[in-house]
Order: C-alpha cells, then sequence, then structure tokens
C-alpha cells in the first residue's frame, strides 16, 4: 500500500525520511527543482544569505536526526557574545535583560513595567476563549513589556499579528505552561528552556534539507500534481513532467503544502476543505540582506538583532545581525543585516516597489545603527508573496476538517497544522510516520 507524499518542503522530507526508516513505500512529488520549502539559502558573491529561517531552535527528534544524517560537524552555534536580544523604543536600541538583576537596572522600561513583570507569577491563571497571543501576554505581564518586547517577539517568531493570533494555536507551549504551572516564569524556570539554544549550519540553513534529501530513495523533483480524484478506493494523481505527464494510484495521501496549494489540489475531492483552507492567512513579507563596511557602522552589534515595536512607527519590524550571529556569512571587514518588511500590502494586492524599498530599509539602518555611508556595499531583496501560516480564527476551521479526513486515509504535513518552526514540523513528521504505518498496518490485516 502506497503512500503519495506532496511538497517537499521540509515537512514532507522529513515525513519521507521517516517512512523510509519504518519500511513504508512513498513517493515524494516536488513540482520545483529543489527540495527544501521555505528553508532556502543561496551564495552571492561571498555572501551566505537565508531567504527563510536563520536559526533552528534544538529538540529531540532535531538532535537525534542530525546525528543520523551525520551532520553534527556541520553544525554552527550561535556566537557566545551573540544571544542578547534588542528592542527599538524612543529611536534608540535597547539590550533587553537576561535576569532579574539586570531587569531592575535597564532604562528602557519605567519601574511600573518592571514591578508588573516581575508580579507575573502571581498573576492567577485563567482560560479565555479565542485568546489571542497579545491579550495573554498583557494580561500576564502587562501592556508595556508586551507592546516593546512580547508583542515583537510574536510577530519575529510567528510572522503575524500578535492582536490576531491565537496564543493556542499560535505559541501553545507557553499556554500549556500557564496552565501546568500556574505561571509563564514559573514554567520556563521548572522546564530550564534554554532559549540561547539556536544554532545554523557552517553552509546554510540548506544544509539540512538537502541532507535528508541525498537519503531518499523515492524522491521526485520536477513532478507537479496537477488533479487528486479517487476511484476503487485509492487516490488518483495526474502528474506533470518536463517531459511527460501520467497518473498513479495511492492508498495513502499526504499534503505536505502550504493552505493555500492544497486547496487548489482538493477542490474536486474535498470542496469543504478546500474552503477552509482558502481562508488560511498568509502575509506577505519582504526580507532585504544588506552588507556594510565594518568601519562604517559604529554600533558594536553584540548580539542576535533588534526588535522593532508598532509604536515606533517603522517601516521594519526588526533586523537580525547575521555576521554577529556565525562566521563566514560575509568578509571580515564586513557585517550582515537580514531585515524584515510586513508594510506591503495595498487591497490585497502586493505591491512593491523594489529600490524604494532598498532605498528606506538602508535610511533606517544608517540611523539606526549610526552607519556613515550613503548605501550599502550589497544589497539583496527578497519578497515571498506568501509568507508565514496565520493561527488565527480562520485557521480553526481547516484544522477541525483535516482532522476529520484522516478517517480517509488523507492526512496533513505542514507548518500550517505542526507548528510553525522547524523542530514543530520535525516532530510532527515523525509522529505522523508511525500513525501512517500503523493504520497501513491495520490495512493490510483486513485485506
Amino acid at each position: 500500500m502506497r503512500v503519495a507524499i506532496i511538497g517537499a518542503g521540509i515537512s514532507g522530507l522529513a515525513l519521507a525520511y521517516y517512512l523510509q526508516k519504518l519500511g513504508v513505500p512513498y513517493d515524494l512529488l516536488e513540482a520545483s527543482e529543489y527540495a527544501g520549502g521555505n528553508i532556502r539559502t543561496i551564495t552571492l558573491q561571498d555572501f551566505i544569505l537565508e531567504l527563510g529561517p536563520n536559526a533552528l531552535q534544538k529538540s529531540p527528534e532535531l538532535h537525534q536526526l542530525l546525528h543520523e544524517l551525520k551532520l553534527q560537524d556541520q553544525v554552527m552555534p550561535v556566537a557566545a557574545n551573540a544571544h542578547s536580544r534588542f528592542v527599538l523604543r524612543d529611536g534608540n536600541l535597547h539590550k533587553l535583560p537576561d535576569s532579574a538583576a539586570s531587569l531592575l537596572s535597564n532604562t528602557a522600561f519605567s519601574w511600573q513595567a518592571k514591578r508588573r513583570f516581575l508580579q507575573e507569577k502571581d498573576t492567577p491563571a485563567a482560560d479565555v476563549p479565542n485568546e489571542t497571543v497579545s491579550h495573554f501576554f498583557g494580561r500576564r505581564f502587562g501592556k508595556e513589556i508586551t507592546a516593546y518586547v512580547l508583542n515583537p517577539f510574536a510577530t519575529d517568531y510567528c510572522g503575524g499579528d500578535p492582536e490576531k493570533l491565537l496564543v493556542s494555536k499560535a505559541l501553545p507551549k507557553l499556554k500549556e505552561l500557564e496552565t501546568k504551572y500556574g505561571s509563564v516564569l514559573k514554567g520556563l524556570a521548572r522546564k530550564q528552556i534554554n532559549w540561547h539554544d539556536s544554532f545554523s549550519f557552517v553552509n546554510g540553513m540548506s544544509t539540512l534539507p538537502n541532507a535528508i534529501a541525498a537519503k531518499l530513495i523515492a524522491l521526485h523533483l520536477n513532478h507537479c500534481v496537477e488533479m487528486i480524484t479517487r476511484g476503487h478506493g485509492k487516490y488518483i494523481l495526474s502528474c506533470s513532467t518536463p517531459s511527460e505527464t501520467d497518473t498513479q494510484e495511492y492508498d495513502f495521501l499526504v499534503l505536505a503544502l502550504p493552505a493555500h496549494q492544497a486547496a487548489d489540489l482538493l477542490q474536486f475531492t474535498f470542496p469543504g476543505l478546500a474552503a477552509a483552507l482558502l481562508n488560511v492567512n498568509y502575509p506577505p513579507l519582504a526580507v532585504v540582506h544588506s552588507v556594510y563596511n565594518r568601519e562604517d557602522v559604529r554600533h558594536p552589534l553584540k548580539g542576535f538583532g533588534a526588535w522593532h515595536a508598532k509604536a515606533e512607527t517603522t517601516l521594519t519590524t526588526g533586523s537580525i545581525w547575521n555576521s554577529s550571529l556565525y562566521d563566514g556569512r560575509c568578509r571580515p571587514h564586513e557585517v550582515l543585516f537580514t531585515t524584515f518588511v510586513d508594510q506591503f500590502e495595498v487591497n490585497g494586492t502586493v505591491k512593491v516597489d523594489r529600490q524604494e524599498l532598498l532605498a528606506k530599509v538602508n535610511q533606517e539602518l544608517c540611523s539606526r545603527y549610526q552607519i556613515c555611508s550613503e548605501k550599502p556595499v550589497f544589497e539583496h531583496l527578497y519578497l515571498w508573496k506568501q509568507g508565514m501560516p496565520q493561527f488565527d480564527l480562520f485557521i480553526e476551521d481547516a484544522h477541525q476538517m483535516a482532522a476529520e479526513l484522516e478517517q480517509q486515509q488523507v492526512f496533513i504535513s505542514a507548518n500550517w497544522q505542526a507548528g510553525v518552526s522547524v523542530a514543530d514540523c520535525i516532530r510532527h513528521a515523525k509522529e505522523l510516520a508511525h500513525k501512517i504505518k500503523l493504520k497501513r498496518s491495520g490495512e493490510l490485516n483486513n485485506l
């Protein structure tokens, strides 16, 4: 009994890898000429640029996977002096405190905000229906630190508006800490979560999907699934390649695709789910890489990067200081910024003047980091017309209907179901592989 996996992003790759380990036959079908999805590293001139995620967070599943792929010697942890985050307030960058003592001496926040933050441990837990991320943070930590730290963090991590994202969907682990321990801070302390356990690879993030792809025996690139139909208890996939068109039959179907792409394929077989998937929001995101000579940048850049609150009315939502995080991202005498912009959607249409956008980003960087150079040594713009899935009210129906379809041997392995982080996608793929194996064994036993 065969399994079709459509989409070779990190979720589809991981699922294929785990199915292969379990001895379950599969075909992994990818429309483009490369695997990896939104994890995409490119090298231009002497610069290693990340178009998608810039770092991975350690997890048990990821640790085991790296060991199996023999990638340990390729792992590049974030530099020891680059863990600090900064926030923009009143036009100035402030280092975020990393302890209670440093919070008290921090000049970015009022005494009322500091006191309110420390009172989180004594704030009663509450179960608020459809609670947003912003409301959750405000209820637990107060408005000021929520506005200048926690909301910008959520925007960076989830790629969306914390005033719309549901905390139970977007940041379920934080909600679980409140439920289990009565306090987020108490829960973080009890579980000893280390937010500094971030890393990449010597040659960039694409190292991981490329290594998985190299292990797969049934990865088919340039295979575009045009249509899915049903007949005689099978799923019939019409596929096209650069040289031919054919059909294949499968017993199990896994969609490892963005919600809107999955909707296109399901409109004839499962129109209800297709309609729900079309309601999943994917706001656009521009990723700008800027390189300057180190001697022209007065800011020391000793940290991970900076978040920008809405109140600062900046074009950009934040920047990562890549050359501070990892060696080899640019030449030794230069610095590399990755900056994010999400304010360019006009009446539902993505409209971008590339040169104007690059000029505005350069202007903000020069002002913020005291850069005495009219323009960067190098700059690059990549536009994700559909960025990260939004875990808001509109995703609820998609989650519910997708779960119901598992009875018909249709499964989802994608970040809009598993969670936005790479670690979430790998964990979910591993669990799904075991579920499919069990279902397949049950089907075989019923023959």
